[in-house]
């Protein structure tokens, strides 16, 4: 039997032990498996779009690159319950007078990492559709991570905390994670806007793969318990309660990520 080759971005030193649980797993139940982590996710869709690689766990960014990058021809096959509601969120201090998007207006809105759906690409496209004329104050401080390490977020809220911006983008993940890790204040800063529902990452296989391929990987990873304590740990690591095997439904998800990509221009780098 073939060996699955995964593709995953080490944008954190618990990727590794992450892809050691899963690994492990698959191979216990006689599904070969191993991984190469990548720096960036534009290298790994380069693998994956030379078969370097057999499926590549993406970014929502990465997807649509890769979708464009193939004319099309891929699939995304499994993803986590916690990435097909994503939501996007604008924080201000609490004594903001600034409650609505129009409010923005001839602000300086902090806008993280230029490849960040969630931080950057998706608030500004709102921002512009609703007519917005905001000053944007950018941190790129992790470009070809795909906001996934979070530090363009801090950034962004430092931002917002020192008066240099007057309002600042994060992904609802990341603005979870200040909130229960104590990153402010209590009553220091507020949400006052939140997008629309979008769909994050997702495992992508090209569709001149082994249609078998992406069965038996999909198979195995929803076959997962969640109770079991390894599982669980990894789960927790990953930031999911279970996964989802990907809908025609799911996919519209990514509509608007991909109308604001064209928009600005997105496919040819950042």
């Amino acid at each position: 039997m073939k060996t699955l080759i995964i593709g995953a971005v080490a944008y954190d030193p618990k990727v590794t032990l992450i892809w050691d649980i899963i690994r492990d797993y698959f191979n216990d139940r006689g599904v070969r498996l191993d991984y190469v982590l990548f720096s960036n996710y534009e290298f790994q869709v380069e693998a994956l779009c030379n078969g370097f690689i057999d499926i590549a766990w993406n970014t929502n960014v990465a997807w649509l690159q890769t979708l464009n990058a193939v004319g099309g021809k891929a699939k995304a096959i499994v993803m986590r319950d916690t990435d097909a509601n994503f939501t996007s969120k604008l924080i201000v201090k609490s004594d903001s007078p600034i409650k609505t998007l129009s409010d923005l207006n001839g602000k300086t809105v902090a806008l993280g990492s230029a490849d960040s759906a969630q931080a950057a690409i998706l608030p500004k496209y709102y921002m512009d559709q609703a007519g917005v004329a905001f000053k944007e104050l950018r941190f790129n401080s992790d470009v070809g991570k795909h906001g996934d390490t979070g530090k363009s977020e801090t950034d962004v809220l430092q931002a917002v905390r020192s008066g240099k911006a007057d309002a600042g983008a994060v992904g609802c993940s990341r603005w979870i994670n200040m909130l229960s890790n104590g990153e402010f204040a209590e009553g220091e800063i507020e949400a006052f806007w939140t997008s629309p529902e979008y769909c994050h990452c997702n495992f992508t296989i090209l569709e001149s793969a082994d249609p078998l391929l992406a069965e038996r990987f999909s198979d195995t990873l929803l076959g997962m318990d969640p109770n079991d304590p390894t599982i669980k740990k990894m789960m927790a690591m990953e930031g999911l309660n279970r996964w989802l095997k990907v809908s025609p439904e799911l996919l519209k998800g990514y509509d608007n990520l991909s109308a604001a990509m064209k928009h600005y221009d997105l496919y040819k780098g950042f």
